[in-house]
């Protein structure tokens, strides 16, 4: 009993041993064998009422051996000869086009791609050649103005975005990343990696180990957006911790009604609302890296420009002629007209701003679709080439003899006030461009409006939502002074339709305020002004860049910070400077006309803040085919986007044994656990003579 007992003491003792073992080493064994990639960006699933878009892993994450592709050949080798598949191919990102993603897809013996954006100009250059664009070369058609009309087919024969190749739109079963080396002296997925182990030597394959990649970037959502939901309803039933699978795609509206109003009033008189736009979102197959520098943010900064003028000149608008001005941020325009079409869609029903009660006597009136008298929308507006603006408007609302005259009424506004710009009017036959003004025209075709645009026929934006439409691509030393005369043309416009004057001459547009922005949206969003706005609490990294994707509607995160130094933004060039400390500027009277923000407070410093008293508030950028009981999902009326949960992103590269070898060392420790086993079972059934009893268990 003694030597059973010393047996089992040592085996315990043995196994307490492996455990401690394990426990301290076994992150470092990790470590050991996989290195992690960060600085990536991973494509995504998004789903509409028919269809799934985006990648997904698998939910242990795809594997394959390193391959690189930077020109023909590559492709040719890997398609033809490649033996190790499944491959991770690294791309090039000049090499990221529509025709080469599908020939990879299509192939096989792909388990992911990873496209390597870094500066080894031996290989490939930083970024793509122009033009390119990941979007439809139509964008948002389906659910535009022009659906299934006489219009419809204009696109098709003269598209607005030729580059669009649509890949945004495509549904990959493996994943895709983005890995930005850009920082780095030397390639870890390149240099360590491919050409270390598995570059082919005048074509003839690598012998292991090869250098392989783990993809993890499981997506739990599937087929459309109405299974998504349905499995998301009835998992919430079953499981006692439910959780869905995907959300819909929403953000919020930020607008800013220039002059306070009250309920108390009166109801406001129709025709009598100029409203000016802008969207504030772009779009990109990877999440985190939508910058939108042409697509979104030149018109956002112009429009942001055109609210600081307008601050100082709004006491002169004559009521009797234009009762208010509205400005406008639209979010989620990339995908099918979010946030114009939920604004449209409360304003038919009479909930915009905000449903009107009895018992809150702090209400701003309701602004319907009637009351709109002008509307002026700010598209791409970077210059390219020259220091031209197009003005494009809608041949369907034209034929109407009123709403053609306001409308010339308008561009003669806008042309009488170019100054140091030159102003063009498109043709009147040619339907509008993808605009956020087309959700309000597809409501009510009597609105007179216009879209100003930096093309006159296709864009001119090369990347159109795309993750190279950066600061890069649109830099130069006149960008902030471009859209400077713009927002100054567009304000001396809108001051001779509201007062029927001419603008001072000493209202002009703050070009420092301009400089200021697109560094902030562009280039470091840990920028000295978005500190300002959020009193030194920015808590972004230096250099780093907000994405202008709308995201989910539920959580924070990088998307909500936009808008929330956007709203912060808007608050302080619309708003009054008010006289009183940060105690009584935090208990004013918040209510839903006026709302305070405390601002420029730096403890660093001494400052002591600034209290500002805005208008400016927000609304649901959420589509309405979300709120519309027993929605037709296939119908196209309004956006039916959702996004995919997941539960986290990574890569890592790590060293693969051949088939032989793996089968040679699991063959060796099944060899090694029966002999264990046959040692054990031996050391056991002779313990007595191994183990004899000591004397005083004898005598005992």
């Amino acid at each position: 009993m003694a030597g059973i007992l010393n047996v089992k003491k040592v085996c315990w003792l043995l196994f307490s041993a492996i455990l401690l073992a394990t426990d301290l080493s076994g992150e470092r064994i990790t470590e050991k064998i996989y290195q992690r990639i960060d600085d990536g960006f991973s494509c995504f699933r998004r789903l509409n009422g028919t269809h799934q878009i985006g990648c997904s892993s698998s939910q242990s994450g795809n594997v394959g051996v390193v391959h690189y592709v930077g020109k023909k050949l590559d492709f040719d080798w890997l398609l033809e000869v490649g033996p190790d598949a499944p491959y991770v191919v690294l791309l090039a990102p000049d090499l990221f086009r529509r025709e080469n993603l599908m020939s990879l897809k299509n192939s096989g013996k792909v388990a992911g791609i990873v496209v390597l954006n870094q500066t080894d100009t031996t290989f490939h250059n930083p970024s793509p050649a122009p033009p390119y664009s990941n979007d439809l070369t139509c964008p948002n058609k389906i659910t535009g103005l022009y659906k299934n009309d006489e219009f419809s087919s204009y696109c098709d024969s003269n598209p607005w975005n030729p580059a669009g190749d649509a890949i945004l739109f495509e549904d990959f079963q493996f994943p895709i990343f983005f890995i930005n080396e850009t920082k780095l002296n030397q390639s870890v997925l390149l240099d360590d990696c491919y050409l270390k182990f598995n570059r082919p030597i005048e074509g003839t394959p690598p012998s292991y180990p090869l250098c392989a990649i783990e993809l993890k970037a499981f997506m739990w959502a599937a087929v459309d957006t109405p299974t998504c939901l349905r499995r998301g309803r009835l998992n919430m039933l079953l499981n006692p911790q439910p959780s869905e699978y995907c959300d819909p795609l929403g953000n919020v509206n930020i607008f800013v009604p220039v002059l306070a109003a009250n309920k108390s009033s009166g109801p406001v008189r129709n025709h009598s609302v100029i409203f000016i736009s802008a969207r504030l979102d772009s779009a990109s197959i990877f999440d985190g890296l939508s910058v939108g520098a042409d697509t979104a943010i030149t018109g956002m900064a112009t429009l942001i420009a055109i609210a600081d003028i307008i601050n100082k000149f709004k006491f002169d608008i004559r009521r009797e002629e234009i009762e208010n001005i509205f400005l406008v941020l639209f979010n989620g325009e990339a995908f099918d007209y979010i946030g114009s079409s939920r604004m449209a869609y409360e304003m038919t029903l009479g909930k915009f701003p905000k449903p009107l009660k009895e018992e809150n006597p702090s209400q701003s009136p309701l602004i319907g679709l009637e009351h709109i008298k002008y509307w002026i929308e700010l598209g791409s507006l970077a210059p390219h080439g020259d220091k031209k603006i197009y003005l494009h408007t809608d041949p369907k609302s034209r034929s109407d003899i009123r709403v053609d005259s306001n409308v010339m009424n308008l561009i003669n506004a806008l042309m009488n006030n170019q100054g140091n710009l030159t102003v063009e009017s498109v043709n009147a036959s040619i339907p509008l461009p993808p605009a956020s003004l087309q959700s309000f025209l597809k409501k009510d075709l009597s609105i007179p409006g216009l879209l100003i645009s930096n093309h006159k026929n296709a864009f001119t934006n090369q990347f159109y939502n795309n993750e190279w439409d950066t600061f890069q691509t649109i830099s130069s030393s006149k960008l902030s002074k471009h859209l400077a005369e713009v927002a100054q043309t567009v304000s001396a416009a809108i001051y001779k339709l509201a007062t029927r004057d001419e603008m001072p001459t000493n209202i002009v547009a703050n070009v420092t305020l301009l400089e200021s922005i697109l560094e902030c949206y562009l280039v470091n969003a840990n920028c000295s002004l978005f500190s300002w706005l959020l009193n030194g609490r920015n808590n972004l990294a230096t250099g780093s860049i907000l994405p202008t994707y709308v995201g989910v509607t539920h959580g924070d995160g990088a998307y909500k910070a936009l808008s929330l130094r956007t709203r912060h933004l808007l608050a302080m060039v619309s708003g009054d400077p008010l006289d009183i400390n940060k105690t009584a500027c935090i208990n004013s009277d918040h209510n839903e006309i006026y709302h305070y923000y405390w601002m420029g407070e730096y403890e660093s410093n001494n400052s002591s803040g600034t209290c500002y008293r805005s208008t400016i508030k927000t609304s649901y950028a959420v589509s309405p085919a979300f709120e519309i009981e027993d929605y037709d999902w296939a119908s196209g009326e309004y956006s039916s986007w959702t996004e995919s949960r997941w539960e986290t992103f990574s890569v890592r590269i790590f060293l693969k044994a051949s088939s032989l070898q793996a089968v040679s060392i699991f063959v060796f420790g099944v060899v090694v656990l029966l002999l264990s086993f046959a040692v054990t079972y031996w050391v056991e059934t002779n313990s007595a003579l191994l183990f004899p009893p000591s004397p005083e268990a004898v005598a005992c």
